[in-house]
């Protein structure tokens, strides 16, 4: 189905058609979030018009004094660096491929747009989102959000949304046989999958117990 669709949108490209261009520009060139889990809300992608984006991350570093006899020193022993967080303001408008809703007073997709948002963050949905610079970036939250009303923007809601990247710890299924279930075999199936966040901090050496 998708390539159907991206194959379509190529062939009205190479006809000409404005409004199939004007649908690719947007999908490169405009901020999106994207819901594919109907679990977690309506599945959708929403446009974001950014006024302002301020990208941001924070490392936790750590350090240990070292004294001798002669001076003190502070060693760096660790540096662990955080997650990725963005935020944005702007317009939330129902503008699709650059076909203005057909009057201001009536803006069902600018509403539903705003209103899907909210579901979103209300259900701590994990997102897509694809930049200004179409970099996507898989696993994302809305951390914070407010929308409201203008009177000079009475065709847009103003938004303001700060993202923030997670990270998703998958673990292995618990299989405990009867006749191993003490054993380190049966443990190390119940430990997380390498990669993920608790696999990777069992890796660097933190350790675990069972009561």
């Amino acid at each position: 189905m998708a390539n159907e669709l991206v194959s379509g949108l190529s062939k009205a490209i190479i006809r000409g058609s404005q409004l199939a261009v004007s649908l690719a520009k947007t999908c490169i060139t405009t901020p999106v979030l994207i819901n594919t889990d109907i679990k977690q809300g309506a599945q959708y992608a929403i446009p974001l018009y950014v006024e302002t984006n301020q990208k941001s991350a924070a490392a936790e570093v750590s350090e240990s004094l070292i004294i001798s006899t002669d001076s003190k020193k502070n060693i760096t022993d660790n540096v662990a660096p955080g997650s990725k967080s963005w935020h944005l303001t702007g317009y939330i408008k129902g503008d699709i491929s650059g076909i203005l809703e057909p009057t201001n007073y009536f803006q069902p997709i600018t509403q539903f747009y705003a209103d899907t948002l909210w579901e979103w963050f209300g259900h701590a949905a994990v997102l897509m989102f694809k930049d200004g610079n179409a970099q996507v970036y898989d696993r994302v939250v809305i951390k914070d959000l407010q929308t409201g009303m203008q009177k000079d923007s009475q065709s847009a809601i103003p938004f303001s949304m700060t993202l923030k990247e997670i990270n998703v710890m998958t673990t292995s299924p618990l299989n405990l046989p009867a006749d191993t279930t003490n054993s380190a075999e049966a443990a190390a199936k119940s430990a997380p999958d390498a990669g993920s966040a608790g696999g990777n901090t069992l890796s660097m050496g933190a350790t675990s117990s069972q009561s």
